[in-house]
């Protein structure tokens, strides 16, 4: 009796449905799908070759020709070379056009592009010479120009040609200093490093063949960037002191020509006036010579006189001849108008002030060296 619910009414037996309707073909008694039918519906669908055992053979033998036709042959282009690997093994290796092989899995062919210039490009941190870091940014260019050790020779050649960069780099960056590597040109670099790089895929062989090496940018790195920016002001400084220095020794220099050449002019003009100067007092004396040849006495004592006069008449003196008897008096020189003119009437003359002579006429000099050697 099932059970049921208070108050509920009891419930009434399904209906069972019919045997050719029943889900499963077991008329509900879950023994699984009905297989046969499934496999009669599906040779029926194939035709001619889901009859018998040959009908299956047929449609294998078509499947296995679909397979090589989709997947057994291989076309090279003019630029690539194909490895034919046989259950992974290398068999041959293919060149440019139509190739027919075994389909996949058994036989695979990778294909090499030879004529495409691949391009390495990366940035790292290096020491230079003088213990500096410097953030250098290079490129390597390379061809594959054999397949067969670009694939096989080691395990991943690209990783090989990027660590004889890397080692080409240090070669390049670790003999220059820091401040080189800023003001070189990067052409110079490039071909060092090229240098480098071909020696260090040389002993790896790995069937490339490097047609360019270059640094794109060589800097500090950002942790440094500010005490780098205060090395390169103070190097600017320096040469901005550098050129006003120069700037002023040139300047000095124009001075110092002109200056000479001044004095050289004042030289000359200074020699050719005392050469004058010579040459007049030698006239001058040749005049006297022929007067004191004539009358030597008379002479003497003229010479005399003019050295007395041009002594004396450039003071206030006079002058006792020391006999007592005869005062030899030059002519003194009169008060300045001004100082007269500035003195008041009333007021007394000073002390100083030698008394004008009554008249402006010279005293005869009676007295003399030569006078007295005639007289006697």
């Amino acid at each position: 009796m099932p059970w049921k619910e208070p108050g509920e009414k009891p419930r009434e037996p399904r209906e069972r449905e019919p045997r050719g309707r029943e889900p499963w073909g077991q008329g509900g008694r879950g023994s699984g799908p009905d297989l046969d039918a499934w496999l009669r519906k599906f040779r029926r669908g194939l035709g001619p070759f889901g009859r018998g055992p040959l009908g299956i053979v047929a449609l294998l033998a078509v499947l296995v020709v679909l397979w090589f036709i989709v997947s057994g042959w291989t076309l090279v282009g003019s630029q690539q070379a194909g490895a034919l690997l046989r259950f992974g093994r290398l068999e041959k290796v293919l060149q440019p056009g139509l190739h027919l092989h075994l389909p996949v899995p058994i036989d695979r062919v990778q294909i090499v592009d030879l004529g495409r210039t691949r391009t390495l490009s990366d940035e790292t941190r290096l020491l230079t010479s003088d213990g500096q870091l410097a953030l250098v940014d290079y490129y390597v260019q390379y061809k594959v120009v054999d397949a067969r050790k670009f694939l096989f020779a080691t395990r991943d050649a690209e990783e090989s040609v990027r660590n004889a960069a890397i080692v080409a780099m240090r070669a390049v960056v670790g003999t220059h200093t820091l401040q080189q590597l800023l003001v070189r040109s990067d052409d110079a670099y490039g071909n060092d490093a090229r240098t480098h790089v071909v020696a260090a895929l040389a002993s790896a062989d790995v069937g490339v063949n490097v047609t360019g090496v270059g640094i794109q940018n060589v800097g500090v790195p950002s942790e440094v960037k500010q005490a780098f920016d205060g090395i390169a002001k103070a190097h600017e400084d320096a040469k901005a002191a550098q050129t006003t220095a120069q700037a002023e020794v040139a300047r000095k220099q124009v001075d110092v020509v002109a200056q000479a050449a001044a004095l050289k002019a004042d030289a000359e003009s200074y020699r050719a006036g005392a050469v004058a100067e010579a040459q007049a007092e030698v006239a001058r004396f040749g005049q006297i010579l022929t007067q004191y040849q004539a009358a030597p006495q008379v002479t003497r004592h003229r010479l005399w006189l003019d050295a007395m006069h041009e002594v004396l008449s450039k003071n206030r003196v006079v002058v006792n001849t020391g006999t007592g008897s005869v005062i030899v008096q030059f002519p003194a020189r009169h008060p300045e108008a001004p100082a007269a003119a500035s003195s008041s009437p009333g007021s007394p003359a000073p002390a100083t002030s030698a008394p004008a002579p009554a008249s402006s006429a010279t005293v005869p000099v009676t007295s003399g060296p030569a006078l007295q050697g005639i007289g006697a």
